[in-house]
């Protein structure tokens, strides 16, 4: 009798009830393309801190992310090579051999990461070509070229063309020098990698080193990168117990511990968010049914009792609330799902904020079932429970108070 007697009065007040529809449903696909674009947005920032240089995972010895130095090198890169070529769950892979040394310009010396590089392959797991401003990139064939950042060219005073000394220590600790030529310039728009990273081949390198078959460790990307700990731990599986395959949650924990902040203020905003939403449903309900307050005394002048009148209100606003839930988490969902395949863009972002290791002009959105079910459900929970204050009070009315009410 109540669902019947609840449905009536939603038919009956079409203007009353298309306003409540309206109220839930866009506040329905507002949170959604909120959220979404939260999570779009940290998404894109971990892609980009992650595929400008560090990649997704790594596998090296164990030891050699506390101490990276020669003593940690993985000494036969042809049987991990073999590894990774086999297992079906890696996209792209390359070594790496990483060293400190010392570049010398014209006018001054600066300490500087030196790593050899596969170019063909670094194309596929890295920024480092895209990241291009000046000359040209790596190849598989160079020599003694150089690929140097922005500001450490600055900081050494050289350009494409220049000359640069470097001297360093080999394998086993003899002195290594050679004169690299600068081939090109790059920059990340991360400053401590672009005043302090220079790469040339690493086939190249290796002589120069004495690493032949020798790597720092290997870089690699998964055709699944979205489940990036099952993919590791499967890896790890495969490997030698001397060696440990890790992702890039250890690798930038910094970065990890940054977003966690980051989500935690925006975890804040939503709280917020949900504190407007739940005052903003409270009063329009609360307006809503005083105005229906001769109804409502009519009704229990009829012999309803108040929980007849709390069960009758409740039962409008879940009807009321399913259908503009479902319909907004549709639409909502919707606009989510489409603007993950096709990111806003604007134009100039990147170059704006590539000092802060923005480098797309990509605004994407995240799709995620689960998020958008809870967020669907949240503004669900919220429509209810601001209606029970307004019940309450109403309730409060006798028969003749209600029908007297002005």
């Amino acid at each position: 009798m109540l669902f019947s007697l609840a449905l009536k009065n939603i038919l009956k007040a079409k203007g009353r009830s298309i306003i409540t529809l309206l109220l839930s449903t866009l506040t329905t696909i507002l949170f959604i393309i909120y959220v979404a674009f939260m999570d779009g947005s940290h998404h894109q920032f971990i892609k980009s801190s992650v595929e400008i240089y560090t990649g997704y995972a790594h596998v090296n010895l164990k030891g050699y992310r506390d101490e990276s130095d020669y003593e940690n090198l993985i000494e036969d890169a042809d049987k991990i090579n073999k590894i990774l070529k086999n297992d079906s769950s890696i996209k792209e892979y390359a070594s790496r051999f990483e060293t400190y040394v010392l570049l010398s310009g014209d006018k001054k010396a600066v300490g500087s990461l030196l790593a050899g590089i596969v170019p063909s392959r670094e194309k596929a797991l890295s920024k480092l070509q895209d990241s291009l401003v000046k000359g040209e990139y790596l190849s598989d064939n160079d020599t003694n070229a150089i690929y140097l950042g922005s500001d450490l060219a600055k900081r050494l005073k050289v350009d494409v063309g220049s000359e640069i000394a470097m001297v360093g220590s080999s394998i086993d600790y003899s002195i290594a020098a050679d004169l690299f030529t600068v081939k090109g310039i790059f920059k990340t728009g991360l400053f401590e990698f672009d005043s302090q990273s220079a790469f040339v081949n690493k086939s190249y390198l290796d002589t120069v080193m004495m690493s032949d078959n020798m790597a720092s460790y290997f870089t690699l990307n998964f055709h699944d990168n979205d489940r990036i700990d099952r993919m590791t731990t499967a890896l790890q599986a495969s490997l030698p117990s001397e060696y440990e395959a890790v992702n890039w949650k250890t690798l930038l924990s910094a970065l990890v511990q940054a977003m966690l902040v980051d989500s935690l203020f925006g975890y804040i905003s939503i709280s917020i968010f949900f504190v407007v939403i739940f005052f903003v449903i409270m009063i329009f309900s609360y307006v809503n049914i005083y105005t229906r307050a001769r109804e409502i005394g009519l009704l229990r002048a009829l012999g309803l009792t108040s929980k007849n009148i709390f069960g009758m209100l409740f039962t409008e606003i879940l009807i009321l609330a399913t259908i503009s839930i479902v319909v907004g988490t549709i639409i909502g969902a919707s606009i989510a799902y489409y603007y993950e395949l096709h990111p806003i863009v604007i134009s100039g972002i990147a170059e704006t904020y590539k000092e802060y290791g923005v480098v797309s002009d990509e605004v994407p959105m995240h799709f995620d079932l689960f998020t958008i079910a809870w967020n669907a459900l949240t503004i669900f929970m919220l429509n209810l429970a601001a209606i029970i204050y307004p019940i309450s009070k109403i309730n409060r009315l006798t028969a003749m108070e209600a029908m007297r009410y002005v």
